[in-house]
């Protein structure tokens, strides 16, 4: 009977770490200037996004959402250190803002994307 339990309660541990595990999505995108759910002080003037292998600036984009809507983005390109930076050409005003991103990274030909906020706290 007690190996029976001992059994039962492994094999409810192995179940419930399978499943934390099985729900994690991969994210390529290791961390960003402004952080990812930052408070700045300060309005940013460029979006820099940290990946873990380059990313194909041909197969990318970045949007950047606030309180008035779609900002204009100028010149998106890489730095040579798995990133992609773009500058902000609108006035970045205090509110919440939301980056969303779209890319190909390294030799995975998979189109990933995702999204990620920050404010800015300038008053």
């Amino acid at each position: 009977m007690k190996t029976l339990s001992r059994i039962a309660f492994f094999l409810l541990i192995g179940i419930s770490l399978s499943t934390c595990l099985g729900t994690t999505e991969y994210s390529p995108l290791l961390g960003a200037e402004p952080e990812i759910d930052g408070a700045l002080t300060r309005a940013p003037r460029t979006l820099r996004l940290y990946y873990d292998a380059l990313p194909d600036v041909s197969q990318s984009s970045l949007k950047l959402i606030g309180p008035n809507g779609e900002h204009q983005l100028r010149g998106l390109h890489t730095m040579a250190a798995d990133d992609l930076m773009i500058e902000i050409m609108d006035p970045v005003t205090s509110g919440e803002y939301q980056v969303e991103w779209v890319t190909v990274v390294g030799d995975n030909p998979t189109i990933q994307s995702g999204s990620y906020s920050f404010s800015v706290i300038t008053d």
